[in-house]
């Protein structure tokens, strides 16, 4: 007979602890994956491979530090970095989902010769709980396998194996819940967008996506990324406006030990962190000049160097990029690289704002609110008053805005009709506001002269008197006056350019 080779597999989230704890003083402590993975090599039984659910791009990146902390002890185990993108990281129910959807693709790629087991050590309680509710349900069949840190065993990590025998059997009936409201779902501008994405998603040429604040831009990347050949590899987010400007260049690229005071250890950076897979740089138009020379390289030759080192290191990332500003803007006054821009810009997706797509308000509405419904066993429907103030509302925010209004509206509410008085106080403001002066307009038509009016040049004379005010107030800055417009800084520019490009000369 012949016998069949099992191999050992190991699913864990990845934490705040791997592969080392963040804190100093226990720094010298592995942490659980890597003390785990240390502790089976040491007793001649590795983990062949070790499929690492990651919440987020920090959490990529933590998977690589521990690859590399794997191949410097000479340990063969293969580590996978899993994309498991969260909103919330302690949402039983998302989680629950993430791991229905994951943990069957897991199997089929790894073979049926695999005995897997689970660490219930990394990640949220919550995400522990979902494992352990994963394996006692028989979603997916693992041996349990809490460790106990070195400090509380002797100065020897040691793991224990949990038996579920004792444990009651959990059934997996349950109401299917549905799937979040897609942002750009709806008019034929928003499915243009979409549409846009798809198209652009089988190459790997870099992607410049244009949007103001709360316009999709990320579920776009993500849409592409999921689309596109990378699939399988992680996807890496990094919010350049988040990152402080002296850790920039080692958020990206990564440094070695001793680099700069407080590198204790190595650090992989984001860009090799998304090695086979996308890196996504939102608000890309603050990242820091001198980076974005570095930056430029890093693309154009698939290369880093990381900070405290002068070893060229390879790396393979899909680049999307991401802004809510006018890079044009930034490099008429010296803060953005041209060359830069031309590179990033091969394909350029312009998202548009949801007053450009006030037909989607209602149906987002509507699928925000069956999501709530059933996530809490309620029945909460928008007023026919309360409708016409969100359509009527210009959403600066657009649907972020939209969304967390209505989040608020829903928890506010005395009972299932979310009626106007359960809105905002702005978007209650700006409907009561516009009420009073269509009364008002009544006894104040213009008058129509004799020989008629040139509509065209009066709108035209009335937008550019707005447009003036906007730029006295914000100081002549561009995007700043467009905001107050409720415009994007591509559209006052647009404007400008065309429908109002004889209207500021001769004027001192």
């Amino acid at each position: 007979m012949r016998l069949m080779i099992v191999k050992q597999s190991l699913v864990s989230f990845v934490g705040y602890r791997d592969p080392y704890p963040d804190n100093g003083e226990e720094s010298e402590e592995p942490g659980p994956l890597l003390a785990l993975l240390l502790s089976r090599a040491r007793e001649g039984q590795p983990f062949e491979e070790a499929w690492l659910l990651c919440t987020g791009g920090a959490f990529v990146e933590r998977a690589r530090d521990l690859e590399r902390e794997l191949r410097d002890e000479d340990i063969p185990t293969r580590i996978v970095p899993v994309d498991f993108a969260l909103h919330d990281v302690i949402d039983y129910s998302e989680i629950w989902s993430g791991l229905e959807r994951v943990l069957p693709n897991l199997r089929e790629q790894s073979g049926p010769a695999t005995a897997w087991s689970f660490l219930l050590d990394s990640g949220t309680p919550q995400s522990k709980g979902c494992l352990l509710l994963a394996a006692r349900s028989g979603l997916f069949p693992a041996t349990l396998i809490q460790g106990i840190p070195a400090r509380f065993a002797g100065g020897t990590y040691k793991a224990r194996e949990i038996h579920l025998d004792s444990f009651p059997e959990i059934s997996l009936a349950r109401p299917a819940r549905p799937l979040p409201a897609h942002p750009l779902q709806g008019s034929a501008v928003s499915m243009e967008a979409e549409r846009a994405a798809l198209r652009v998603a089988r190459y790997n040429d870099p992607v410049l996506i244009l949007g103001t604040t709360g316009t999709g831009k990320t579920r776009v990347a993500r849409i592409i990324h999921d689309a596109s050949p990378r699939k399988g590899g992680p996807f890496v987010e990094l919010n350049c406006s988040a990152i402080p400007e002296a850790l920039a260049e080692s958020e990206l690229f990564g440094h070695v030990r001793g680099a700069f005071t407080g590198a204790d250890r190595a650090r992989t950076g984001k860009f090799r962190a998304a090695q086979g897979g996308t890196l996504f740089l939102d608000e890309i138009g603050d990242l820091p000049l001198d980076i974005q020379a570095k930056f430029l390289k890093a693309l154009d030759h698939g290369v880093v160097t990381p900070v405290g080192s002068d070893e060229e290191i390879g790396t393979d990332a899909r680049i999307i990029a991401a802004t809510n500003r006018d890079l044009e803007d930034l490099i008429a006054i010296g803060r953005f690289r041209r060359d830069l821009y031309e590179r990033l810009k091969v394909m350029v997706i312009r998202l548009p704002t949801l007053a450009e797509r006030a037909e989607d308000i209602r149906p987002l509405a509507a699928a925000f609110l069956e999501e709530w419904n059933t996530q809490y066993s309620e029945h909460r429907f928008l007023t026919e008053e309360a409708l016409a103030a969100i359509e009527g509302y210009a959403w600066p925010g657009n649907v972020r805005e939209l969304i967390n209004s209505l989040r608020s509206a829903a928890c506010t509410a005395n009972g299932s009709a979310i009626g106007l008085e359960a809105l905002p106080a702005e978007i209650r403001a700006v409907t009561q506001g516009t009420g009073a002066r269509a009364v008002d307009c009544v006894d104040e038509l213009p008058a129509i002269p004799r020989d008629g009016v040139n509509l065209r040049a009066k709108l035209l004379q009335v937008e550019w008197g707005f447009i003036q005010a906007a730029l006295r107030k914000s100081d002549n800055n561009r995007e700043a006056a467009a905001k107050l417009l409720g415009l994007t800084g591509h559209a006052l520019r647009k404007a400008l350019r065309e429908r109002l490009a004889g209207f500021g000369e001769g004027e001192g």
